[in-house]
């Protein structure tokens, strides 16, 4: 009772804090994210005050977003939902695609939304921003590793915009869930060959989901994509300068030369659902951070050991000459000046 009374007196303050200049606000709003990840239900009523206003500078927007995220539950998500879809039509690029990122995050919390906000990400991708469109693929992703089998009926529109996809971890994202979901993609091995043009060109993240896709197909349907696997195996095992790329290809060419039921039982292997809160503190680190609350610890979200404490060193003095007294008495009496650490220790 005297916890949950305390915590009911913090929460005014807090918010009054929320209408300080930008500096204030960008201090408390690191705190105050501290704060919730102890403590969530001190501010689950206030979540009015971390919507974003149109001035805001981009700092204060990003921590009020991440905030928004953590106090998101079964009870405000449709009006969370609805301002991060306000947000994604914003001009500033790191804002809009931070916000269709917690679009994402909020169908992984909450699961009842998941649907919700498959169909508000959906209503994203047709608006053709190609910036908008990379983000909300990578999201989707996300929804299918943690949902699968749910929402396969919109891979057909994703796959409509594969040409506009250009950022690797889009590219990766998309390659995934055709491998993924490769029997039901009629056109699977036309769509994963059409990135084997450029195979050498591309990112190693890219290179990497793209052998494992083809492997997967390949695994699925054996009969008619054995020459696309021998490509892949070929351009990865042959051609690449990568190390892992290389040794995960000679891996599944002794797996599927050796004991293809092995491989099927590895490449095709039930994966485990993706965590609900992955950005979250490690409990120890956040306990030491509560207890420097209003210190630089809890604006950093580091420990004070991290930045204060570093290698202490002084600044080497040239040795006096043989014989020259003077210069011995002078050494003797001058001050040694401290490098910047040691005078960062002191403070």
């Amino acid at each position: 009772d005297f916890v949950t009374n305390i915590s009911k007196k913090l929460s005014p303050p807090l918010v009054t804090l929320l209408s300080s200049e930008p500096e204030v606000q960008y201090v408390a709003l690191r705190n105050i994210n501290l704060i919730i990840q102890k403590r969530p239900d001190i501010l689950k009523q206030e979540m009015k005050v971390f919507f974003v206003k149109y001035n805001d500078p981009i700092y204060i927007k990003l921590e009020k977003l991440d905030i928004m995220i953590r106090l998101t539950s079964q009870a405000n998500i449709a009006q969370v939902l609805s301002e991060l879809k306000e947000y994604s039509t914003e001009v500033d690029v790191d804002f809009v695609r931070k916000s269709v990122r917690a679009i994402g995050r909020c169908a992984i919390k909450v699961e009842q939304s998941a649907e919700r906000c498959v169909s508000t990400l959906l209503d994203l991708i047709q608006t053709k921003v190609n910036y908008v469109v990379q983000e909300a693929v990578v999201v989707i992703k996300d929804i299918f590793r943690k949902y699968p089998n749910k929402y396969e009926s919109i891979i057909g529109t994703l796959c409509e915009n594969l040409d506009t996809l250009d950022e690797p971890e889009a590219r990766a994202s998309m390659i995934w869930i055709i491998g993924e979901y490769a029997e039901r993609i009629d056109n699977a091995d036309d769509l994963l060959e059409s990135f084997l043009d450029n195979f050498n060109d591309e990112n190693p993240q890219v290179q990497l989901q793209l052998l494992t896709a083809i492997v997967k197909l390949f695994l699925k349907r054996p009969t008619d994509t054995q020459e696309l696997v021998q490509q892949v195996l070929s351009l990865a095992t042959q051609d690449s300068e990568n190390p892992d790329l290389r040794d995960r290809g000679f891996i599944y060419w002794r797996l599927l030369s050796t004991d293809p039921a092995a491989a099927k039982e590895v490449v095709l292997a039930e994966k485990p659902l993706i965590a609900e809160e992955t950005d979250l503190l490690e409990p120890t680190l956040l306990d030491e951070l509560i207890c420097h609350i209003a210190s630089l610890a809890s604006v950093y979200h580091k420990p004070p050991t991290a930045f204060v404490e570093g290698k202490v060193g002084l600044k080497k003095m040239l040795p006096a000459r043989a014989g020259d007294t003077d210069s011995e008495q002078e050494a003797a009496g001058a001050t040694i000046i401290p490098e910047p650490g040691s005078l960062i220790g002191d403070l």
